[in-house]
C-alpha cells in the first residue's frame, strides 16, 4: 500500500507573498515564475516588488502540477493557463445563462 501525503495552506486573501514564497509554497522554481510574469500568465500585485496575492499562488501550484505532471516549459504553462481561465470563464458564462432559461431543470446538461 502506498502512502501520499498532501499538505494544506489556509489562504488569507489579504496576505501577500514574495517571489520567494510564491517559489517555496507552489513548488515552481522562481525562474520559471519570472518567465511566467514575463508573459504575462502571472501578474503581481505590484509589479516593482515583486509581491503576489493567492489567487496568483493558487495558479502558480497549478502551473507547477502541470509543469511535473506533463514536464511543460514556460510558455507551455502559460497557454494551458490561458486556456483554463477561459474554459472557466465559459462555464460561469454558461451557468448564469442557464439559470436564465425558462423552466431551467438542473438535469439538463
Amino acid at each position: 500500500m502506498q502512502i501520499e501525503i498532501t499538505e494544506a495552506l489556509w489562504l488569507d486573501t489579504g496576505h501577500r507573498f514574495s517571489l520567494e514564497e510564491l517559489a517555496a509554497q507552489s513548488g515552481l522554481p522562481a525562474d520559471i515564475l519570472r518567465q511566467l510574469m514575463e508573459l504575462d500568465a502571472l501578474s503581481p500585485l505590484d509589479a516593482a516588488v515583486p509581491d503576489f496575492d493567492a489567487e496568483c499562488l493558487a495558479l502558480a501550484c497549478t502551473a507547477s502540477r502541470l509543469h511535473h505532471d506533463l514536464d511543460l516549459d514556460a510558455g507551455a504553462l502559460a497557454l494551458v493557463l490561458r486556456l483554463l481561465e477561459r474554459v472557466r470563464s465559459l462555464e460561469a458564462e454558461m451557468q448564469t445563462l442557464r439559470a436564465r432559461l425558462p423552466h431551467h431543470s438542473p438535469y439538463l446538461p
